[in-house]
């Protein structure tokens, strides 16, 4: 394992200069978000220029950081059928993204169904946009992985299990961020034990509380077993990145930049990250 540091993390910063504090504070890679959120613009969007993709490479090769991830997270089930074409090109768009800076996985999320959409039908609506990015993805030869995430409509272990179902002939792999098991009652640990082989990047982010009462304070603040999940990803093999996530700002724990990049990386140095 090696660690890394998600620049949603870093949502004051341009690009390049997150890469630089990411490198300055000893982390070995940096996943690039795409994600546009209520505190955080994308550091990157399928309208990059091709020169801009070139930049961010060029300075990872200078600051030695790997990209393990891009962060493709838009709401997939919107009721409104061009708003669905539009999240799945622009999902696309990202997997485009991942091959022009070498990464090697996408990962993505369903978004929060609408209320008065049946729960079956949005199912419907993300298989199907799933089947369509995970096929583009493997013709490029980029993985391709799910987050579940607390409040969407992909939330919990047993929905890897159902649209491995759905999709059989697909590589749906997962990104394994504990955080959105612990706030929902369910152990993170499940996801280890059961779809272990299948985890192709993992968030560290901390969480208490029961969604939707519920936080994700700094790493060490909530209530999750990090040393049990280390030693279950150790156990099953898991060589690839550790990733931190920062939002703890969201809910009122202001730090600063530096003591949020330096934080990170001795929690990864005490999971067993090498680097």
């Amino acid at each position: 394992m090696y660690s890394c540091f998600h620049s949603v993390g870093l949502p004051n910063h341009p690009l390049i200069e997150a890469v630089t504090l990411v490198a300055d504070a000893g982390y070995s890679a940096i996943e690039l978000n795409a994600e546009t959120l209520p505190w955080a613009k994308p550091h990157i969007t399928p309208a990059a220029s091709a020169n801009e993709r070139r930049a961010v490479v060029e300075a990872c090769i200078r600051r030695g950081l790997s990209i393990p991830a891009v962060g493709a997270h838009i709401n997939m089930v919107s009721e409104a059928p061009d708003e669905r074409d539009a999240a799945i090109q622009y999902v696309l768009g990202c997997i485009d993204i991942a091959r022009d800076v070498g990464s090697p996985f996408v990962h993505i999320l369903s978004g929060a169904r609408t209320p008065n959409v049946d729960r079956d039908q949005a199912w419907r609506w993300f298989v199907a946009a799933v089947e369509r990015a995970s096929s583009y993805a493997e013709g490029l030869g980029i993985g391709f992985g799910i987050e579940a995430i607390a409040g969407h409509l992909f939330y919990c272990v047993d929905d890897y299990h159902r649209i491995r179902r759905d999709l059989p002939g697909l590589p749906i792999r997962v990104n394994f961020d504990p955080s959105h098991f612990e706030v929902q009652n369910e152990n993170p640990r499940r996801v280890i034990d059961e779809l272990g082989d299948q985890i192709r990047h993992v968030h560290l982010k901390d969480g208490k509380g029961t969604y939707p009462d519920f936080q994700f304070p700094p790493l060490g603040e909530g209530t999750i077993d990090f040393a049990g999940l280390a030693d279950g990803l150790r156990t099953i093999g898991y060589e690839r990145a550790i990733s931190i996530e920062y939002e703890a700002q969201v809910f009122g724990f202001v730090k600063s930049d530096d003591d949020i990049l330096k934080g990170g990386k001795a929690f990864c140095d005490a999971f067993g990250c090498r680097g």
